[in-house]
């Protein structure tokens, strides 16, 4: 009788310890199933499988990057570099946080190691380009004439006679001066220029088209048009680029995705989808 019971006891022990390993072997499964899978074979082939990135950035840059909260409290990025960032997440396989912060830290973050990479409306210039690597550029930054909707104001060179605003101390002031006729008036800031064209103080004002179109949508007074930069003979215009850590070897790999963008018109449908048609390059 004990030696029945005995073998009983034992025989459902038995079955539960292999009960729960077959629990677990089909868990296991379940959990290797996201990097042994058919479709996980075809990811292990991207050239940045499994790899996990940091990615810095300063989302309050509209049409670029912003960030607002959801009504479960999580936050949520879009414009045009997320859009960028996450198809070259898809295609080129890795996955990635961001590290949001100040503009003016993002140069700093990737020379302390913090993060992997920036995409945040960011342009190439000689002093960054000291610091960190780029890549190749992914859009170029246009110029935009800002005026009153009653202005008929329609080309630069209607601009002559007239007085015409922009922010002191940018470049802008540089590109003023070469309109034949124009008289110069700058003032401290975007939001003070705006102002100046709304009162009719000013009869124009140059900025960035990015921002002139945010400008118009707040303020439906207002319209702008795209300066011909290359009529202008202006050259050297700013364009935006990835930053990289110096000798980051992730340049060449996003290199080479950025060009697979331009061929398949992925890119010029971001650009047009955020910025319009005028921002696609011939």
């Amino acid at each position: 009788m004990k030696k029945t019971m005995v073998k009983k006891i034992t025989a459902i022990f038995m079955a539960a310890v292999l009960g729960v390993m077959a629990f677990a072997g089909c868990s296991s499964s379940g959990q290797g199933s996201s990097t042994s899978s058919g479709s996980d074979i075809a990811d292990a082939s991207k050239p940045l499988a499994g790899q996990h990135l940091t990615v810095a950035m300063s989302a309050n840059f509209k049409y670029f990057e912003t960030v607002t909260v959801d009504e479960n409290g999580n936050e949520v990025y879009e414009g045009l570099d997320i859009d960028i960032l996450n198809y070259l997440a898809e295609e080129l396989g890795f996955t990635y946080t961001i590290s949001n912060m100040p503009f003016s830290s993002l140069v700093g973050s990737l020379q302390a190691g913090q993060a992997d990479f920036v995409i945040s409306g960011m342009s190439y210039n000689e002093e960054r380009a000291a610091n960190v690597d780029f890549s190749d550029s992914y859009v170029a930054a246009k110029i935009g004439c800002l005026v009153r909707q009653d202005s008929g104001i329609t080309s630069v060179e209607e601009l002559s006679g007239k007085d015409v605003a922009c922010s002191a101390g940018t470049s802008y002031e540089d590109i003023v001066q070469s309109i034949d006729g124009a008289t110069l008036k700058t003032y401290d800031g975007q939001t003070a220029v705006t102002q100046e064209v709304m009162l009719g103080r000013v009869d124009a004002a140059i900025t960035g088209a990015t921002a002139c179109k945010s400008i118009c949508e707040e303020n439906p007074e207002l319209t702008y048009f795209i300066v011909d930069a290359d009529a202008m003979g202006l050259e050297g215009l700013s364009t935006y680029n990835i930053a990289f850590p110096k000798g980051s070897e992730l340049v060449s790999i996003f290199n080479e995705e950025l060009a697979k963008m331009k061929e398949n018109g992925k890119l010029d449908e971001i650009i047009s989808k955020w910025l319009g048609e005028d921002y696609i390059q011939e």
